[in-house]
């Protein structure tokens, strides 16, 4: 599956029966899938038909939907005459006149003309609006795949630049925590005639453990193949980047947190900042 970004614009048109559908998409960032659609009020009964369109074609990201349904023609327009009613008036104006009144005014506050537009069948409409829809929703689609193969070389490089900065920490560890508890170990042999044996041997072992950060490596390693694996798997995997990358800054702060070398905490700060970038890169990934 190819990686698709968040922001993308896809728009298409055709004509049916004897109107033109255009329906324009935009998208841009968020967490979840949201869509606003905006359509001729009497056509809002075909909402439902153009979600169901966006729904099934993007999994992620905020998008603006415009549905523009005109006649090709000027519509045809039939007049409408209630002559009963007309009857009924006339009678009522000349019994008017009879009696000393104008009522000629009448006849044009009654609704006796009237002007119709032909119906549209919104229903024979619901087969071209939702293909239309699928085209726009198809250009969209293919815009976010570019975007979205942008997007992943960037990932790719940068989560490659992290690894080479995580094994250069894994290199000096060893060295430095040999060195440290040598130390402690210095330390301990002059503290040795203040307290027990056991109780320094005990202390000793506590602090290298506490100072160790071989586990904090594992699962950052870790973490690094999976964010690679999820690269290769495809959209929709924004969520679960932004996860991982999580996960990585928490190792990341422990490793921090436990080392005492200046060449480790360098290579912290590195790890950190290309963490934080990634994090704002995975923004965008649907």
């Amino acid at each position: 599956m190819p990686i698709r970004s968040m922001t993308g614009y896809g728009q298409a048109m055709c004509e049916a029966a004897g109107l033109r559908v255009r329906v324009e998409v935009r998208s841009v960032n968020h967490r979840f899938a949201e869509f606003q659609i905006r359509m001729n009020r009497e056509y809002l009964a075909l909402e439902e038909v153009v979600r169901a369109v966006l729904a099934e074609g993007v999994a992620r990201g905020h998008c603006d939907v415009f549905v523009q349904v005109d006649p090709v023609a000027p519509p045809q327009r039939t007049v409408r005459v209630d002559w009963r009613l007309l009857e009924q008036l006339v009678e009522l104006q000349a019994e008017a006149r009879r009696r000393g009144f104008d009522g000629a005014r009448w006849l044009d506050q009654v609704d006796v003309v009237r002007v119709e537009a032909e119906e549209v069948d919104i229903a024979a409409l619901a087969d071209p609006v939702r293909s239309v829809a699928a085209e726009a929703v198809g250009q969209l689609r293919a815009m976010r795949e570019r975007e979205g193969a942008r997007l992943a070389a960037d990932l790719r490089a940068r989560v490659s630049q992290l690894g080479e900065v995580v094994a250069g920490v894994a290199a000096l560890a060893p060295a430095v925590h040999d060195q440290l508890l040598t130390r402690a170990r210095q330390r301990v042999k002059e503290l040795a005639a203040a307290v027990s044996e056991d109780r320094l041997l005990a202390e000793v072992a506590l602090w290298s453990e506490r100072t160790a950060v071989d586990e904090e490596l594992v699962r950052l390693q870790s973490h690094i193949a999976e964010f690679d694996a999820s690269l290769a798997a495809g959209s929709p995997i924004g969520r679960r980047l932004d996860f991982i990358a999580q996960e990585m800054l928490r190792e990341v702060n422990t490793i921090g947190s436990k080392a005492g070398d200046v060449g480790i905490v360098k290579g912290v700060v590195e790890a950190k900042t290309v963490i934080e970038q990634l994090r704002e890169q995975v923004q965008n990934i649907e």
